[in-house]
């Protein structure tokens, strides 16, 4: 018998190398550090253990409503700040 061939074969070959990205330095910021692939921003987040229900709910939430984590951990954040009432705890009211 003819050994059949992989339907997901040509999803799954080694990608065409990519072009150099050009080397340019990000204006240093005096607040926090970024890395090279998203200048002007920094990484909020946390670890989960896999099996950690919030952790799952969040996963099943986000393919739920088509959401990216991103989004969704924004308005988090935002309604944990309201909630605290972080403007007026921090004296910026």
């Amino acid at each position: 018998m003819a050994k059949r061939t992989s339907l997901l074969g040509p999803a799954v070959a080694s990608p065409s190398p990519r072009e150099p990205e050009p080397d340019h330095q990000p204006a240093p910021s005096s607040t926090a550090r970024s890395s090279g692939k998203r200048p002007g921003k920094y990484h909020l987040g946390a670890y989960f253990d896999p099996a950690d229900p919030t952790a799952e709910a969040f996963r099943v939430l986000a393919a739920r409503t088509r959401r990216s984590h991103q989004d969704l951990l924004a308005e988090a954040i935002s309604e944990l700040v309201a909630k605290y009432d972080a403007d007026k705890q921090f004296g910026r009211a």
